[in-house]
């Protein structure tokens, strides 16, 4: 059989769901970039390139990322996703994820509504 193309020409299917398995590639790392590019210049544009500067905003983004998450997978619970299917997305299993989410669940405040 031969190899499948690749290049501009290649064509992916639209509705395949590249979000199922969280993976880094390419993509990943250029938002990253762009996102502490961003931060650093916002916060202090004359440390950019700083690695220190660097580091603080890595750490300002995933805590951000992080509490998003927590929000995420309730959101998800609300969508009435099953706890293996949100298990799989965050990469372990549906009791451990239901065993670190499920207070979460329970005591998050509603959305306000505008």
């Amino acid at each position: 059989m031969a190899a499948e193309p690749t290049g501009p020409w290649t064509f992916t299917d639209p509705r395949r769901d590249g979000t199922v398995i969280p993976h880094t590639d390419v993509d990943t790392a250029a938002l990253i970039d762009q996102a502490v590019e961003s931060l650093v210049l916002l916060r202090s544009p004359m440390h950019l390139g700083d690695a220190a500067a660097t580091i603080s905003a890595l750490v300002s983004l995933i805590a951000e990322a992080e509490g998003r998450l927590a929000d995420a997978v309730v959101d998800a619970r609300d969508q009435d996703y099953p706890w293996d299917v949100i298990a799989t997305r965050l990469t372990t299993t549906a009791s451990t994820a239901q065993r670190h989410y499920s207070a979460y669940e329970r005591t998050r405040k509603p959305a306000e509504l505008d």
